[in-house]
């Protein structure tokens, strides 16, 4: 086998097993600003017993209760108790003093409601963030809220030195400064982060490379990710060195970034089950994080917010490294600030791959017509090679008559001028272009329900009606029938197989993935006949066939 071929070979191997992989599995803080009466927003309304919110809305005043902590404090009907800036409503109940709705404005959910982060669970142990857990058990006591000049504290106390103050505000951003202080409880303070992180819908769940509801734990040494089917019970993580832990998916983190206090970090699964589309009973696994105090103190910042590298660079502190591209990250950041420059003129996402993906091919073209010309030399030296290997047939076992038959091999490659890996080597260095592209695609959130034409609503999501897969598998097949064929038969007929395989296989990859995929094809084909003309392998439109330099 020469040369060539093993490269080939192991060119599309590689993309294989790449996309297998990715199949089965990165300044300062912003200066804290006073907010001002505008800009936060505090209201309160009723909960009846149910946990239902009745209609209409009392004045803050009218829910603040003492905070002294001499006598008992708390009781009394439950409340929501709301704040906000440009881009977060949060939601407080004040049954467990917890959130139990945090809505991003900027984004939209399955159904094009405002996202809420705050997932919908089922189940007795599930719990809100900031709510705390009593001998194992959600904090279902009924706080006294208070709000002041934008500082929201939430205070429960029973007469006997036992209390919780929680204390939190609101920045301009996705931040939420917590402090907590537990009095006479226990030995233990548990405050729990939430159970899973914002309710997905059957779409996105198809998608194969989107996740969700997985936990992370990040110190200064390391980050661990804990995948929900993955998880065994429970996973008890030393705080030593803590940067953040919480919840994070392909778009979305919500994470306490912990200043002091936390000594563990406690990861608990909780089995639920769902009815799926087609009445079929599924396992649907969701973790709930704690994190533990051997003092009683908790302090930090809950950060919930969009996994967008512009503002996770700018957050630091280790956020940057929950958005990362894989091997070629770099060379896939650099492809996303393009991306988002050509979208600022064109103001749609699809078209702005489209137009990338032409720019690369282009700023290529010069390897790809090297590539090209080298096969095409190679095809025509094949007979050649075949008699030196029929020649050598019988012996070819023998190491010393197999190192003659390779000598007169590379002799007719010199004499014929014919690189033998000169049409591997600029695919090569295509590939980390390749694979990056690959990754971003995959992974960007600026793809996440972004249209693009007629059909294709939602650039992160499949293909809804298969037709740009469709047109990926006839475009391929397509460029490797029009490309200089040469090999062994078998391996020919195992090559043919590779579009309808790859085709297989991208039916349920995101469309814009596909996108970039059927737009890279298409753009290969005619700078493949555009080289194929330039050698004179293609005939003019005079009707001759032009011929090579050198040749009568």
């Amino acid at each position: 086998m020469s040369m060539e071929k093993r490269i080939l070979i192991a060119f599309v191997l590689s993309a294989i097993i790449f996309a297998i992989w990715s199949i089965i599995f990165p300044p300062p803080k912003p200066v804290r600003t006073k907010v001002v009466e505008t800009a936060v927003t505090t209201a309160a309304s009723t909960v009846d017993e149910t946990g239902v919110m009745e209609e209409g809305s009392v004045e803050t005043a009218a829910v603040a209760g003492t905070q002294s902590l001499l006598g008992a404090t708390g009781g009394g009907q439950a409340l929501v108790v709301k704040m906000s800036n440009d881009v977060m409503d949060i939601a407080f109940n004040t049954q467990g003093a917890s959130i139990e709705s945090l809505v991003l404005k900027r984004f939209d959910d399955v159904a094009g409601e405002p996202l809420n982060l705050v997932q919908s669970v089922e189940h007795p142990e599930r719990t809100h963030p900031l709510q705390m857990v009593i001998d194992g058990s959600p904090d279902t006591r009924v706080y006294e809220a208070v709000e002041t000049n934008g500082l929201l504290t939430f205070t429960w106390a029973d007469g006997e030195g036992r209390s919780i103050i929680k204390t939190v505000s609101i920045d301009q951003g996705y931040g939420l400064n917590v402090s907590v202080e537990v009095q006479g409880v226990g030995p233990e303070s548990v405050m729990s982060l939430g159970t899973g992180m914002r309710d997905t819908g059957p779409v996105e769940r198809a998608n194969r490379f989107a996740t969700w509801g997985d936990a992370t734990v990040v110190t200064v040494e390391d980050k661990e990710d804990y995948r929900r089917e993955k998880v065994d019970g429970s996973v008890s993580v030393q705080g030593t060195g803590l940067r953040f832990t919480g919840f994070e998916d392909t778009y979305f983190l919500s994470v306490f970034r912990a200043e002091e206090g936390v000594s563990k970090v406690v990861i608990n699964k909780l089995s639920l089950t769902e009815t799926d589309d087609k009445g079929e009973v599924v396992d649907l696994p969701v973790l709930r994080v704690d994190i533990v105090s051997s003092s009683g103190l908790f302090k930090g910042e809950l950060f919930s917010a969009p996994k967008e590298f512009d503002l996770l660079q700018k957050e630091g502190g280790g956020l940057e490294e929950t958005l990362h591209f894989g091997i070629f990250h770099p060379i896939a950041v650099f492809f996303l600030k393009v991306l988002r420059w050509i979208f600022g003129y064109v103001g749609n996402w699809g078209w702005a791959i489209v137009l990338l993906t032409v720019a690369i091919r282009m700023a290529l073209f010069p390897l790809m017509h090297k590539s090209t010309v080298s096969m095409r030399r190679m095809q025509k030296v094949q007979p050649k090679v075949k008699a030196i290997q029929e020649k050598y047939k019988k012996n070819k076992t023998d190491p010393q008559v197999r190192q003659k038959m390779n000598q007169e091999t590379m002799a007719l490659y010199k004499e014929e001028g014919v690189n033998p890996v000169g049409g591997c080597l600029p695919m090569l260095v295509q590939m980390p272009i390749l694979f990056a592209l690959y990754t971003l695609f995959a992974h960007a959130i600026e793809l996440r329900h972004a249209p693009f034409i007629w059909w294709i609503t939602d650039l992160s999501a499949k293909d809804p009606i298969y037709i740009t897969p469709v047109l990926m598998t006839a475009t391929m097949w397509l460029q490797q029938r029009l490309a200089p064929q040469a090999g062994d038969p078998n391996q020919m007929r195992m090559m043919r197989m590779m579009p309808l395989v790859f085709g297989i296989m991208f039916l349920g990859f995101p469309a814009g993935l596909v996108l970039y995929w059927l737009t890279n094809n298409v753009v290969s084909i005619l700078q493949q006949e555009v080289t194929l003309h330039l050698v004179g392998e293609r005939k003019r439109p005079g009707g001759g066939r032009r011929q090579a330099k050198g040749k009568k």
